[in-house]
């Protein structure tokens, strides 16, 4: 790996100004370094990374992120690195998402603040002048992996602690992973049902709190960084060299940052960025391939050739150095056949090959190829009426079903607002959907903590989040509980129905048994618990047989299909699903 950096010996002795080069030593204002500290599990903190981003946008050159992965809700991640919990412990850190903003302390005695402060905590930092300027340019080999970034540092005021100390933290991009809570607070970053990190803290040359330099007025550093770029830091693989940035930052102490800035990084050649696709239509099947090329070069660009699906194709757009911008590829329709279940998942491969200069140079590029997999959805043709077990653990209004028209994009369907409860069960909703006319209908599960259903009770570890049948009781598609997100399905009907969409739930508080399950003509009720009333109902709600107390039921006169058996006692109510044959 890893860290070979050299401190030249003008490190801390006041050097002469005729030797910088590409720092300024006019007085500046201070830059802004946010640190945010951030986990996989934390629901609102893609909302945080949304705000940073703004930030950064706004303020070009400005300001640097840097997202650090850190306490219990980065656990099992593989993001956090050693220098994270002492980060967040003198911020006075008490929820996230939550950061801090050049360390400084704007109220209180602590520096960490909620993601609503950044902006303005950004904007008083960016009016107060520095003691101290920075410049950092440097470039990537691509073919060894190694990045050397030449520092410059000078002080035109001596700073008001004399103990600084210069930090060098290596950040990596584009990491597509895991994250609660993004389809909801950031879903701009969702490709594929994984979410795009960007400037993630995976180390510190410098160790935990930097290494310390000279801080008087007049002092000139001039320092140069090689780092060799690993092919992973941990289990998190870096195959592009191109998505690691350096940046370096002063402190006085360890706790104030004076600025920081991240290393502008030249190179020979243009790199490839990030390649996604995006429905063009909420409800249609054609998408549109982009990728996106970052101009690292000191040239102006204005024309690219790719390998794209199996074919070159070339694209005129000016991209000036220094800059990014997205390139259109060619759109992608999704075709339906007549297979039973069709996956309609697809996965195009992209690279750079060539790009040509305002001048008229032709660069060879040659960049590592790059995938994206899109429509992401199961076809099925199957015959209404639809029967749906959709499961709820505790937090149910967090989770919502919807069935929808795709030719006009209609829901015809979602289900309520469910209700939240005290106690960690399962609950069970049935409801029969029953579409008026045979079509293409879009059915989607979506949960707005982004976790899907989990449950734990009863030594219970994850179940089904939901399962769906055809009118013939067969099992059209279901879905684990842990983890079920904006899953789209397209459901052809080939019968038309009822239009009728109803459900009932099971409350599920007393446990019991029925058998024999699917029955022709009795159905035996098992439960430890005194029997006060037993009744069936139908999918519509509507109840069919009233039994009384009776612990075997006579069905023998029930159509076939789906119904409910539900149950009184004197602790509760249960429902059990049956099948009459």
């Amino acid at each position: 790996m890893k860290k070979i950096f050299t401190f030249f010996a003008a490190l801390c002795a006041m050097g002469t100004v005729m030797a910088q080069t590409i720092v300024s030593t006019q007085p500046q204002n201070r830059n802004v370094v946010i640190e945010e500290f951030t986990g996989v599990n934390c629901q609102y903190c893609p909302d945080g990374h949304r705000i940073v981003n703004e930030i950064i946008d706004a303020n070009p050159g400005r300001v640097v992120g840097i997202n650090v992965h850190q306490g219990g809700y980065a656990n099992g991640s593989g993001y956090t690195t050693q220098y994270g919990d002492a980060l967040a412990n003198q911020t006075g850190l008490d929820g996230y998402p939550a950061g801090t903003v050049n360390r400084h302390v704007f109220t209180g005695s602590n520096t960490s603040l909620s993601r609503s402060a950044f902006a303005q905590a950004s904007n008083i930092i960016m009016d107060l002048a520095s003691p101290v300027n920075m410049a950092a340019v440097g470039s990537i080999d691509p073919a060894t992996r190694t990045m050397t970034v030449h520092v410059e540092i000078y002080y035109t005021a001596t700073s008001n602690n004399g103990v600084n100390f210069l930090n060098i933290a290596i950040l990596q991009n584009n990491i597509m992973g895991q994250q609660v809570g993004a389809s909801t607070w950031y879903p701009e970053m969702v490709e594929n049902g994984q979410y795009r990190h960007m400037h993630m803290l995976r180390d510190l040359l410098t160790g935990q709190w930097g290494q310390q330099i000279n801080a008087t007025e007049g002092t000139f550093i001039d320092t140069t960084i090689v780092y060799t770029i690993p092919n992973a830091i941990g289990s998190v693989a870096i195959p592009d060299v191109n998505d690691i940035d350096m940046v370096v930052f002063v402190t006085e102490g360890h706790q104030e940052i004076l600025t920081g800035v991240k290393a502008t990084i030249i190179t020979e050649v243009p790199s490839l960025g990030k390649f996604k696709a995006v429905r063009t239509s909420d409800c249609g099947f054609e998408y549109q391939p982009s990728v996106t090329i970052n101009n690292t070069t000191v040239d102006t660009l204005d024309s690219f050739t790719f390998q794209y699906d199996g074919a070159s194709y070339t694209r005129n757009k000016i991209i000036y150095p220094f800059t990014s911008d997205t390139i259109n590829l060619p759109a992608y329709t999704v075709v339906m056949n007549s297979d039973p279940v069709q996956n309609c998942a697809t996965t195009k491969t992209v690279s750079l090959l060539t790009c040509e200069t305002y001048g008229g140079e032709i660069l060879n590029v040659n960049s590592p190829e790059k995938s994206v997999t899109f429509a992401e959805f199961q076809k099925y043709n199957a015959d209404g009426p639809f029967y749906l077990d959709l499961v709820l653990d505790r937090y149910g209004k967090e989770t919502h079903a919807y069935w929808t028209n795709q030719s006009n994009c209609n829901d015809l369907w979602h289900t309520p607002t469910f209700s939240n409860i005290s106690m960690n069960r399962a609950r069970h909703y049935y409801f029969n959907i029953d579409p008026a006319e045979a079509g293409m209908y879009i059915f989607r599960v979506t949960d707005d903590y982004g976790d899907g259903a989990t449950y734990t009770g009863n030594n219970e570890n994850g179940f089904t989040l939901y399962s769906l049948k055809d009118g013939d009781t067969t099992l059209v598609l279901t879905h684990d509980g842990d983890y079920g997100t904006g899953m789209e399905y397209v459901i052809i009907t080939s019968t038309s129905g009822s239009g009728n969409y109803v459900g009932i739930e099971d409350v599920a508080d007393v446990k019991f048994s029925v058998y024999p399950n699917p029955t022709t003509d009795r159905l035996n009720i098992s439960c430890s618990e005194a029997v006060r009333e037993v009744s069936v109902i139908d999918i519509t709600g509507r109840t069919v047989i009233n039994a009384g107390t009776e612990r075997t039921v006579n069905v023998s006169g029930l159509a076939t299909g789906v119904y409910m058996v539900r149950i009184a006692t004197e602790n509760g109510i249960g429902m059990q699903k049956f099948v009459k044959e």
